[in-house]
């Protein structure tokens, strides 16, 4: 076999696995080789001093170029794991399983041919989310099954220990959720006990923010609490749309019905007595507007989706079109704090009635499971006119 000769990509992207992640030979070489891949492990360390000219000239890659090899790498990872190449634990066998059902239900819900695609979803989620907390609670050596006062475990089917449910898992406090996961698998469970027996409505209009969270939420906390070889972020894409991405279109094919009864029901139980901060909590609802884009740039007009750093001016765009929204009651206490006088519901009521701005058009309030929910503009406009001389 002749000798490897690496390139000068190969060379940049070693010199950056070891400047931006600090990597040692044995990890660095363990990215590069392979069976017909034979690369000495000297090699590694004379890129690493800078042992030859050339290896002195080439740059180190920057922590993009870095971060997308790690991804890629972590596919084969993954793939070794279901190959059967090493022996997997329980665990890393759970979260696999775990990923496979969130990734079949995601591909589900992007059936636009399906119409009962986020029952399905909402269903294959719960499961999907069990077996991943079953995973996060064994990792920790937690053993997620209910229990007898006497400490046996609770049997059920004859011999088989009863684990606990979705339901159960939330609530521990070694589940590690944020406030807004736990109100979005609340959410998501209650929806399912409504549509598993009662439910005949179409409900996909009425569910995809919460739906959009669910997903995100899994993915991000597979990554962080097992690894990045279960990352599928880049494995479902956006499909083909035949229909134009505006925010008419679903309005325009739904109609100006009502919420579906069973939807209704989840969010008067669950959201009648959330604060705004868990309203607004995009980890329990994920709500975005999509623009058309018009480029300039050759090189990015065929692109249909372009992507941005985090911290950029469209994130920030994106954060203030997801304006933070307030019930009255919370509404009239923030103008009374404000030292706005003679604050009443009457007078708040009085005030948006006379300039009519509860109109869609206005933007300042929107309505959203049969309750009315104002924006900061709305309630500065209510000030102007309680405070007009």
């Amino acid at each position: 076999m002749s000798k490897l000769v690496l390139s000068d990509r190969e060379i940049g992207l070693i010199k950056g696995l070891i400047a931006h992640k600090g990597y040692n030979d044995q990890q660095v070489l363990a990215i590069f080789s392979y069976l017909d891949r034979n690369i000495n492990h000297r090699e590694i360390s004379t890129i690493r001093r800078g042992g030859r000219p050339r290896y002195v000239a080439i740059a180190a890659a920057s922590a993009a170029e870095v971060e997308a090899l790690l991804y890629h790498y972590s596919k084969i990872a993954s793939l070794a794991d279901r190959l059967g190449f090493c022996d997997m634990d329980a665990v890393s066998m759970q979260v696999h399983k775990a990923v496979e059902i969130m990734k079949t239900a995601v591909l589900i819900y992007n059936n636009n041919m399906i119409v009962t695609r986020s029952e399905t979803f909402i269903v294959l989620a719960v499961i999907a989310w069990t077996y991943l907390l079953h995973a996060h609670f064994m990792k920790q050596m937690v053993h997620p099954i209910y229990r007898n006062p006497d400490g046996t475990p609770v049997l059920i089917d004859g011999d088989k220990a009863k684990f606990w449910e979705l339901g159960h898992c939330i609530e521990q406090p070694q589940a590690s959720l944020t406030n807004g996961e736990r109100n979005n698998l609340r959410y998501i469970i209650a929806v399912r006990n409504e549509v598993e027996h009662r439910s005949y409505d179409d409900i996909n209009a009425d569910v995809q923010a919460k739906v959009q969270a669910t997903a995100l939420n899994f993915l991000r906390f597979a990554r962080e609490k097992f690894g990045s070889k279960f990352d599928f972020s880049h494995d479902l894409a956006f499909t083909i749309q035949l229909q134009a991405l505006t925010l008419n279109a679903p309005n325009s094919i739904k109609g100006p019905g009502q919420v579906a009864k069973s939807v209704a029901a989840v969010n008067a139980l669950l959201e009648n007595p959330m604060s705004s901060s868990d309203f607004n909590d995009p980890d329990y609802a994920f709500r975005v507007y999509v623009v058309p884009k018009v480029s300039n740039n050759s090189k990015k007009a065929d692109q249909a989706v372009s992507y941005s750093p985090v911290g950029s001016n469209v994130e920030m765009a994106i954060k203030h079109v997801e304006r933070p929204k307030f019930r009255a009651t919370e509404a009239i206490k923030i103008l009374v704090d404000e030292g706005v006088p003679n604050v009443t519901s009457h007078t708040f009521t009085k005030a948006w009635q006379g300039a009519k701005l509860k109109d869609p058009a206005k933007g300042f309030a929107i309505e959203l499971g049969n309750q009315w929910f104002w924006y900061q503009e709305g309630i500065d406009r209510i000030k102007a006119i309680l405070t007009a001389p």
